[in-house]
């Protein structure tokens, strides 16, 4: 087997590196002069970093596509306040002989303990019909075996095997936590988890994660709002007796989950549950986004780069308690 060498959130400033990443993507462009070069996002299990060639470029990644394995030889620079690859040789490998778990990113957390966690609050809902729909789609192999491993983004947070998953648990979880200093406005619990569970279930169609995380035709042409919503109305047609109003405000919370008609939600929050739940999806979505911007920010560095997603840098100092 030949060695990973340097992951990517172990690279600094000025080093030199010997080692295997996944190509995530691969661009040959020209420079004003007509010199071609070549520009890569390299990732690994702890992240990505961009890499450039300049020398012989053309010929070096003529046989590297995106999901390639590739054994890299460079250096490092610092460009727009962001480390990257000056990238000296890199050669296609096979991936029988590189340990591929050190490449593909994946939750940190155990899957199966995970699954069965989102088991025991699917086995909590008391309302019949809420619980007949949610076991319904989630006794489904195909959707089950799916959103375990799905993604819940190609980027910014939760982008790795697992990420759906642990994300669905962390927004349910918080609703379990904060549901109790709320129930004095009447929200309905069950009609709240429901939504929590499906908002994002389209996602096992919007992304195929192959290596590399992409978005399908379906989710670029559709999404997974209106996929999620779909999914469930059909479950719903499929149950005896399902009230009217209950599918109404059902759909309702999953195609206005992303709270902003900019940010994809075909209608704003409307209901006490559907803003909840959008509030606690974004609450979770930012704050794993924060914290991936920031682990993968050198130590010595007090801020991070510049976040185009959030537009702010990120200060990365944890500051830690003087014991009295």
């Amino acid at each position: 087997m030949i060695p990973k060498g340097r992951f990517v959130t172990e690279i600094g400033e000025g080093d030199r590196i010997k080692s295997v990443f996944l190509v995530s993507k691969r661009n040959l462009l020209t420079t004003k002069t007509g010199k071609p070069y070549a520009k890569l996002v390299l990732s690994d299990m702890t992240g990505e970093i961009p890499g450039i060639i300049w020398d012989d470029a053309q010929q070096q990644i003529a046989a590297i596509d995106p999901g390639a394995v590739a054994g890299v030889r460079a250096s490092t620079e610092s460009y727009d306040g962001r480390l990257q690859l000056r990238i000296e040789k890199i050669v296609k490998l096979d991936e029988s002989v590189v340990d591929m778990s050190t490449l593909i990113p994946t939750t940190k957390r155990d899957i199966t303990s995970m699954m069965e966690e989102l088991d025991k609050i699917i086995n909590c809902i008391q309302d019949r019909h809420l619980s007949l729909l949610i076991h319904s789609l989630f006794s489904e192999k195909d959707i089950r075996e799916t959103f375990i491993k799905a993604p819940a983004a190609k980027g910014i947070h939760h982008n790795y095997v697992g990420g759906l998953l642990e994300h669905t648990l962390f927004v349910l979880k918080s609703i379990i936590a904060l549901y109790p200093i709320y129930t004095h406005i009447g929200i309905n619990k069950d009609l709240l988890i429901a939504g929590a569970l499906l908002h994002d279930i389209g996602k096992i169609y919007e992304y195929s994660c192959n290596k590399i995380i992409d978005m399908t035709p379906m989710g670029r042409l559709i999404g997974h709002i209106y996929i999620s919503a779909h999914m469930a109305d059909q479950a719903i047609a499929k149950l005896e007796d399902f009230p009217e109003e209950l599918r109404l405000q059902l759909l309702h919370i999953i195609i206005s989950h992303h709270g902003q008609l900019e940010f994809g939600s075909p209608k704003l929050p409307m209901s006490l549950e559907a803003l909840f739940l959008h509030m606690l999806d974004d609450f979770d979505a930012k704050l794993t986004g924060f914290s991936a911007i920031i682990e993968a920010t050198p130590e010595e560095e007090p801020f991070s780069a510049f976040s185009r997603i959030y537009n702010r840098y990120l200060y990365t100092q944890l500051y830690e308690n003087e014991s009295s």
